[in-house]
Formats: C-alpha cells, sequence, structure tokens
C-alpha cells in the first residue's frame, strides 16, 4: 500500500497503526485530541481516569509489537504485580481466593500506558499525526479510496486519500451511517444493557506498602450477590493507589469523596477497608457510565466495500470491568497483520479479516455476556438452560477460592490466553464437584 488512514488515535488505533507500518509506505492517524507529549487525561477518552489493568495476552502481544516497551513502563513507574502471597489478591463474596503463583499483571494509568504506546508508534518513520475529526468516507468503483476530515477549528471537511480506511474511532463510531451515505448496509448490532457506573480515586502510596499484606486487590461477587459491582485497588506509577467502586442502575457510585471512602469501608475485602484511612486521596472522584456491552457483526454482512476495516471498540465494546478490552484490540491488530500478508488483501472486501476479528471477540464476548446476563437486573433474553449455566458458573467461581487448579485456569480465560471452553473440561469440573461438596 501507499497510504493507509487510521481514524482514532486511542489505542486500538496504535495498536493498529504499528501493524500498518509494515505494509504501508505511510500511516496517518487521525486524531481530534490535542495530544500533550506527556500521560494526561485525553478530552475523547473519558473513561481514561478509570482503573486499565495489561493483562496477560495484550501485554504479550503488545510487547510483540513494540518490543521492550513493557520493560520500559515498568523501568518508569508502571508496577509489575505478581500473584501470591504478597502479591494480588483476589476475592469472592468477601472470601480470599487461593492463590495462583507465577502469573504477573502490568499495573498503570490508561495515560500512562497510552502515552507509552504512543511515543513508540510515532517514533517509527512513515507513521504521522494528522490532526482533525473524521466526518465521512469516500469511494469509488466499490471501493473506500479515503476519508473525510475536518481540521480544528474550520467548519468544511478536506479529503484524505488512503488504500486502506481503519476505523478505531470506538464505540460511538458512525461507521454504520458513513455506510449508509455510500449504499451500503450497516452491521447488525448486539446490544446488553448493563447500567454499569464506575468509579475511581488516586490515592498516596508509600514506596513499597501493602495493605493487610496485599499490593493488588481484585474484589468480586457471584451474580446472584452482585448487588453492587466489582472493586479493586492497584498499584500505578508516581507511588499511587489507583482504586475503582463500580454498581449497576441507582447503585452507581457518584463524584462525592465521602460517598466513594463509604464504599471502601463497607466492602467485604479487608485491604479496600483499610484504604480510606491508611492513605489520603491525590485527585478527585472520577465517574463515568457504561449503559451496555455492544458488538457489531461485520462479518456478516453480504455486502461490504473493499479498502475499510474497523478495529477496537468500534467492533465490540465489552464490561470494562473483566478489563479485555486492550487484549482484545491487541489481538485484532494482529488479525489485521495476518490479513494484510494475504495476497491482493486491500483489493478485496475484509471479510477474511473480520472473520479473524470474530473468533477473538466470541471468545471475550461469551465470557463477559455470559456472566452479565445472569446478573438480576438484566433484562435479556436466557440462553436455553441458562438457571443450570448460572449455577455452574457459580460454582466454578466457588470453586477458585479454594482450588488452585480452577483458579488458574478461571483466570487464564479472563486474561485470554484460554478460550471460556478451558472451565468445561473434565477436569476442572470434577475438581468443581469436588470443591462445592467440600464447601457443604
Amino acid at each position: 500500500m501507499r497510504t493507509a488512514l487510521v481514524l482514532g488515535g486511542s489505542i486500538a488505533g496504535l495498536v493498529a497503526a504499528r501493524v500498518l507500518a509494515d505494509h504501508a509506505d505511510h500511516v496517518w492517524i487521525v486524531e481530534p485530541d490535542e495530544l500533550a507529549d506527556a500521560p494526561v487525561i485525553r478530552r475523547g477518552a473519558p473513561h481514561g481516569s478509570q482503573a486499565h489493568t495489561l493483562l496477560g495476552r495484550g501485554r504479550t502481544v503488545i510487547d510483540r509489537l513494540l518490543p521492550g516497551v513493557v520493560r520500559q513502563m515498568v523501568r518508569e513507574g508502571g508496577q509489575l504485580v505478581t500473584s501470591g502471597p504478597g502479591g494480588a489478591q483476589w476475592f469472592l463474596n468477601g472470601r480470599a481466593k487461593v492463590p495462583v503463583r507465577g502469573g504477573s499483571v502490568v499495573s498503570v494509568s490508561r495515560p500512562f500506558l497510552e502515552w507509552h504506546l504512543r511515543r513508540r508508534v510515532l517514533a517509527l518513520p512513515n507513521v504521522a499525526l494528522v490532526g482533525g475529526t473524521a466526518v465521512g468516507l469516500t469511494a469509488t468503483a466499490g471501493r473506500v479510496d479515503g476519508a473525510l476530515v475536518r481540521a480544528p477549528g474550520r467548519t468544511d471537511a478536506q479529503r484524505h486519500g488512503a488504500d486502506l480506511v481503519v476505523d478505531a474511532t470506538g464505540r460511538s463510531s458512525r461507521l454504520a451511517d458513513w455506510l449508509g451515505r455510500l449504499g451500503y448496509p450497516a452491521p447488525d448490532k448486539r446490544r446488553m444493557a448493563l447500567d454499569l457506573g464506575y468509579a475511581t480515586c488516586l490515592f498516596h502510596r508509600e514506596p513499597g506498602q501493602r495493605l493487610a499484606g496485599h499490593v493488588a486487590v481484585y474484589s468480586v461477587h457471584t451474580p446472584s450477590r452482585a448487588r453492587t459491582g466489582p472493586s479493586s485497588m492497584t498499584p500505578v506509577e508516581g507511588n499511587r493507589w489507583l482504586t475503582l467502586v463500580s454498581g449497576y442502575g441507582d447503585r452507581r457510585p457518584g463524584r462525592d469523596l465521602g460517598g466513594f471512602l463509604q464504599r471502601c469501608r463497607s466492602d467485604p475485602a479487608t485491604p479496600l477497608r483499610l484504604l480510606p484511612d491508611a492513605c489520603e486521596p491525590a485527585s478527585e472522584v472520577y465517574v463515568h457510565r457504561f449503559p451496555d456491552s455492544v458488538r457489531r457483526d461485520f462479518d456478516r454482512l453480504d455486502r461490504f466495500p473493499a479498502g475499510l476495516v474497523a478495529i477496537g471498540d468500534a467492533v465490540a465494546s465489552f464490561n470494562p470491568t473483566y478489563g479485555q478490552g486492550i487484549s482484545v484490540a491487541a489481538l485484532q491488530a494482529v488479525a489485521l497483520g495476518e490479513w494484510l500478508a494475504e495476497p491482493g488483501a486491500v483489493d478485496r472486501p475484509a471479510y477474511g479479516y473480520f472473520r479473524l476479528v470474530r473468533a477473538v471477540v466470541d471468545d471475550a464476548w461469551d465470557f463477559s455476556a455470559a456472566q452479565d446476563c445472569y446478573l438480576p437486573h438484566v433484562t435479556v433474553a436466557r440462553p436455553f438452560g441458562w438457571r443450570l449455566r448460572r449455577g455452574l458458573a457459580e460454582a466454578v467461581q466457588h470453586a477458585t477460592v479454594t482450588d488452585e487448579v480452577v483458579h488458574r485456569a478461571f483466570l487464564e480465560v479472563v486474561n485470554l490466553t484460554a478460550g471460556p471452553a478451558r472451565l468445561r473440561r473434565p477436569e476442572i469440573l470434577w475438581r468443581v464437584g469436588a470443591a462445592a461438596l467440600r464447601r457443604r
């Protein structure tokens, strides 16, 4: 390709640009926000203030695309949190889960992560930034050949030509409207209404500080007990704790610091209860609302123009409390590279790419949506045998409290290093049954 155009400079757009740099002479990233050379919350990423963790599969892929970037983040303040005693600790309904030894996650704030990725990607000789907002597509003879971009402070739009346009504009993507203007059908959109709200506050942290012996805490509930959402407390750069509380419907947290501290004090996980009296707040309370999980089925379209793909939340946006969005975007970027390696790929509609993406999205969606559809307030068409499935899902979660093998398998699915079928293998189900008998 001569030119590739990436609409959106968030994490999905950055990893897409990195892959495109291997296949195009010039890669342009179109981004409406003015990007500072510092880790700051962007207007176009209001959820950037919330908790983000670089999980196992996403961390591996990003470090392969940008060798050494994870090590650099850790060297500059990112926290490498290991599993096991004194490291990360999971709680289920207030009960401490058996530690899983040997794993680790990189804990950083979203602005810190995005800043490091952006610096590395924009340092590539054939990648550059274009300030502006994408407002439409242009097409000729059955293929997209560019995008309309409105520069800051302007009312008119200028065409930017490209051999391939990548929509990385997020869950609010206007791609369905743009396709309609060109005479193409929009992809089917599936939704799962969650009415989730979450709040994050930073706290000062002494170097090496642990609370109740732990450096990171994840407090979750089984679906039948989920009157509030998950909570977490993780160390991030700048000697701070990044603490999250969440809730559904009228239990969503607000901006009031007193209310935030009260939620921490009432959490069943001991370290979260200790936090308000052990550490001083280092920021205001940031809130964000996540109305629903959404996925767009591009692979099911029978008509689609060549020269166009979508990536990241423009394809699927999941319940953020599972932390899978960054990993899914990274895996989609890998799928983009695999598709581009096929001779003549950009001259045909990207059905091959979207089939690869579907496999990635299915694993994350099957896990998160399966968990979410059992929440009492969620009103969706229940799958056949859903009561049995919910019972099995809760039995698996209860088994993670006492059985390290089951807990390890559960975390592999969360981290996207294994598919949901991992939890249905006979050896796992046998251990789940044994744990249920011991519990009774």
